[in-house]
Parts: structure tokens; C-alpha cells; sequence
């Protein structure tokens, strides 16, 4: 759709916001009519009509005006369909928002969208940390919706490794919610990224709404991935989204025992979705070439010890302690230190698992 100079934003935000004219009616008026002076004239109902045609036309941009002003005092940046910040790969999508409220930055990296299930399992959790920290590595921009579970997983991962995330949201700045979620969401913006509404900041959050989200996350990405997702829910609804948008939807493969796991096998099942069981072959689809891998990190003798044993797999500090053969003081101490490096991660029941391959032993060990 060709822009029209003589629209200004305060007249769409205007136009949207009287007598309700919004999505699909909106951008066909902008389509047909030059200017909002145009519309009034020629294309605005008589029966609306209660004072001049110039009374009108300043209502409508006086009322867009208010609005801009309200949210930019709340640091909250709107963007018509008509603006040039407005993301291009949502520009395609079928009902595209006509509105987008943006508290943060937005940039031209590539996107790729990650989410799961708000329960997942803890090779979900190590999943999406894998994926969304190496992604991030790799400069590419990681969306989510902010849930708990993997999208928050997401998100966090992705500002530990000084990477840009996005976070979609279904209700206005001002009602996000719980509060982990608020805090989360000031992370984001805090590390460069950015939280997306279609909704202005005082709406709250409504049962239709999360679904509407879910096709502005995928309709973001170039791809999408599904860590882990059950036969209904979210998830699935963005895979949908993603697959009618014509992206390439990921499925992470899970336990056949793992009720996690039965959208994930679902979508490989009716093909659509490709197995991804490394973000190198997400890179790939996205022509990203993988940067070079980090030089290994050094270790003494007991986490060398420790790091030969761990895995993906967690093991349980028992196993531990019976693998390595040395005091259950000293493997502490050394699982602590390792985890302080950002090389193992304990889990809930005193399960530790290893975040990387690349370790090797100190030759001053």
C-alpha cells in the first residue's frame, strides 16, 4: 500500500480512535482518500455530521494529538501502519495491527520467534536458554510474549548474554502483569529491547487478546521455534500464525512420555514444522553465518572431573560426589565456582547440568 504524505500520524491515530474506525476499514480509508481533510469531505457520513466539516476534522486530529501526548509521557512511542518505523514483515500479515503502542527501541535486526509452553520441563527450560543465548550470540533478535515458562525463559537468557529481545504483550503498558512479568519487561527495555502492544496503556489484558498477540509475534520473525507445547494452548496458535504467514516454523523433538511435548510431535507429525535440534540450523534459514566459537574455558582438576560427568542431563549432586570420588565440600565448592563462570546451572532438587562443551583442563592444573 502506497503512503500518503498528507496523512499525519495524529490524524490516523485520530480516525482510529473516533466512532472506533480501525483495522481493515481504517487502512482502506488511508488507501482511498489523500488526506484526513479528504475523508471528511468525501467520505464521512452525513448523519456524523453535528458541526462544520472543519469542526470535525479538528476534533478527529485534536483527539489523535491527546493521545500521542498521553502515552509520551509514559515513554510510550505510537506507530501507524502508514509509518516508516512501522516493521515491514508485519506490514504483510493478514490484519496487520493498525496501531502499535512500543515502549523501547525498535531496529532492522533479523527476528526469530521463541515460545512454549508457560510449564515446561527442564529439558524445555535448557532448550530454550541453549537456542535463544546462542541466537542471541549470533546478533539475531529474539520475540516472545513475555509468559511465564519458556518465554520468560527467553527473554531473560537473551538479556544475561547482551543480546536484543522483544516482548509482545496483550493488554496496554500500564496493565502488565504479574509483577515478575512488569520487572521483566523494564529489563528488556533497560538492555535496548523493546515491549510491543497493539493496545493502548490502560487496557487490560482479555482471554481474545492472547491469540491476537500470537500473530504479532510471528508475524515479526522470519521463523519461529516451539520449545515445548501440549496438543492445545498458545503455542500452538502461534505455529499456526507463523505457518498461514508463510515463516519457517522450528519444533524442538521431546519424550514421547512428555505431555510437553504432544504439540511439538503434532506439528513434525503434519509437517508443519521441521525438526531443529541445533540454532546453527536456524541461523542457516536466516543466512546468518555462526560466529566463531569462544576459546575454551580452563579448569582446575576437580571441575574438570565434575565437567566430564555433567551433561544435558541433570545428575544429582550424589552421583556427583560417587562419580568424581572427591569430598562433597570440595565438589560444592567447585560447582559453585562453575556456576559463577556461567559453565553449570543447578536445578531444583540439587540437579546440576553443563552449559557448554568447550572446557578443557588448566596447564597449571
Amino acid at each position: 500500500m502506497k503512503r500518503r504524505s498528507l496523512w499525519g500520524k495524529e490524524d490516523i491515530i485520530g480516525l482510529s480512535l473516533f466512532h472506533s474506525i480501525h483495522g481493515p476499514r481504517l487502512r482502506a480509508i488511508i488507501s482511498t482518500y489523500d488526506s484526513l481533510d479528504s475523508f471528511c469531505r468525501f467520505g464521512l457520513s452525513k448523519l456524523l455530521f453535528h458541526d462544520s466539516i472543519s469542526d470535525i476534522i479538528a476534533e478527529i486530529r485534536d483527539i489523535g494529538l491527546r493521545h500521542i501526548a498521553l502515552h509520551e509521557e509514559q515513554g510510550i512511542a505510537i506507530c501507524t501502519f502508514a509509518s516508516e518505523e512501522y516493521p515491514q514483515s508485519l506490514l504483510h500479515i493478514e490484519y496487520p495491527p493498525s496501531l502499535l503502542y512500543i515502549k523501547g527501541k525498535l531496529n532492522n535486526e533479523i527476528a526469530i520467534g521463541i515460545v512454549g509452553t508457560r510449564a515446561p520441563t527442564p529439558y524445555g527450560q535448557r532448550v530454550g536458554e541453549y537456542f535463544s543465548e546462542t541466537l542471541a550470540h549470533n546478533g539475531v533478535c529474539i520475540v516472545s510474549g513475555l509468559a511465564s515458562g519458556i518465554d520468560s525463559i527467553v527473554h531473560k537468557s537473551v538479556i544475561q548474554n547482551n543480546g536484543l529481545t522483544y516482548a509482545v504483550i496483550a493488554s496496554g503498558h500500564e496493565q502488565i502483569s504479574p509483577r515478575n512479568a512488569r520487572e521483566l519487561s523494564e529489563e528488556i527495555i533497560d538492555s535496548g529491547g523493546a515491549i510491543i502492544s497493539e493496545y493502548s496503556m490502560n487496557v487490560k489484558a482479555k482471554p481474545p487478546f492472547f491469540p491476537r498477540r500470537n500473530r504479532i509475534i510471528s508475524g515479526l520473525s522470519t521463523s519461529v521455534l516451539i520449545v515445548e507445547s501440549g496438543k492445545k494452548g498458545g503455542s500452538m496458535i502461534t505455529a499456526q500464525f507463523a505457518f498461514d504467514q508463510n515463516r519457517d516454523v522450528f519444533v524442538i523433538p521431546g519424550s514421547i512420555y512428555s505431555p510437553m511435548s504432544e504439540g511439538n510431535h503434532h506439528l513434525l507429525l503434519k509437517d508443519k514444522g521441521m525438526i531443529a535440534t541445533n540454532p546453527h540450523e536456524l541461523l542457516f534459514h536466516a543466512k546468518r553465518e555462526p560466529k566463531k566459537q569462544t576459546a575454551r574455558h580452563e579448569c582446575n582438576i576437580e571441575e574438570h572431573a565434575i565437567l566430564q560427568y555433567l551433561g544435558s542431563e541433570p545428575k544429582h549432586i550424589d552421583e556427583i560426589v560417587a562419580y568424581a570420588m572427591i569430598s562433597r565440600s570440595q565438589i560444592m565448592s567447585s560447582l559453585l565456582t562453575l556456576q559463577c563462570r556461567s559453565i553449570v546451572k543447578q536445578l531444583p532438587g540439587m540437579n546440576f547440568i553443563r552449559l557448554t562443551n568447550e572446557f578443557t583442563l588448566s596447564k597449571k592444573a
